[in-house]
């Protein structure tokens, strides 16, 4: 079987405000230090944060939820970069599948055997805090998707997580009078290949002053409206990112 050439990576959640755009911004900034070339997409419309910041990249934006606009995304497979990733809003598995599929969000045959026909392999970065939606969201997609033309990278954003299974009792489940409870979706994704890994948090603070002055998190390290100790804050932030990122590097198109 040839091998696929290209990694359309999207980032996915059924449940808004997990991090997605964050971690896009995060994993744009790692394809420039890597000097990896990527076509980048804004799927949330002109509002979209990755558009806003990365405009002068060459961030391109659509909205997945127009009729006119939604073959964007399989469309974008036509290039020769290796690379192609796009910020998906909530609600992006039903119009997924209305692009050659139903659209009743449970069908995508028709969209990965494109992926497959034309040498592109499909990551599903899923991104996940601490509220059942999101743990339910990647159980979804699982579905949905399957895992046997699909590589799964689930995300723990640790935004406001300081014991890593406790804080996330519908993603690794919890025991109730002997009984487990939930956690299915883990186990499904862990028995089939996926891979976890965690996204660190930045004090709230100074996460707001990034957004507000439209930063990159590399323009950080050296902008005179943030002080030394926000600088290091978000130096540090970016270290332990590229840190957890080791076990995915390869479905993310870092390796």
């Amino acid at each position: 079987m040839k091998q696929p050439v290209k990694r359309l990576v999207l980032i996915v959640s059924g449940k808004g405000g997990v991090g997605k755009t964050t971690f896009s911004r995060l994993l744009v900034d790692t394809y420039h230090a890597r000097n990896i070339q990527a076509d980048l997409f804004d799927a949330d419309g002109q509002v979209g944060g990755l558009a806003r910041i990365y405009h002068d990249v060459g961030v391109q934006f659509y909205d997945l939820r127009q009729d006119g606009e939604r073959d964007t995304l399989l469309n974008s497979i036509d290039t020769d970069k290796a690379v192609i990733l796009h910020d998906l809003p909530g609600g992006s598995r039903f119009e997924i599948s209305k692009i050659i599929d139903t659209g009743d969000g449970k069908t995508v045959e028709g969209f990965l055997t494109a992926l497959t026909e034309n040498h592109v392999r499909l990551t599903l970065v899923h991104l996940l805090d601490n509220e059942i939606e999101s743990a339910q969201s990647v159980g979804q997609y699982l579905q949905t998707f399957g895992t046997d033309l699909v590589d799964h990278v689930a995300v723990l954003n640790l935004r406001e997580s300081r014991h890593l299974r406790n804080d996330f009792p519908y993603w690794y489940g919890y025991e109730v009078a002997g009984q487990r409870r939930y956690g299915k979706a883990r186990d499904l994704l862990i028995s089939k290949g996926g891979v976890e890994i965690t996204m660190p948090g930045l004090q709230p603070g100074i996460r707001a002053k990034v957004n507000a002055l439209n930063l990159r998190y590399a323009q950080c390290l050296t902008h005179p409206d943030l002080t030394i100790t926000e600088r290091s804050a978000v130096s540090h932030f970016v270290r332990d990112f590229h840190k957890g990122l080791a076990p995915a590097a390869g479905l993310l198109g870092l390796a």
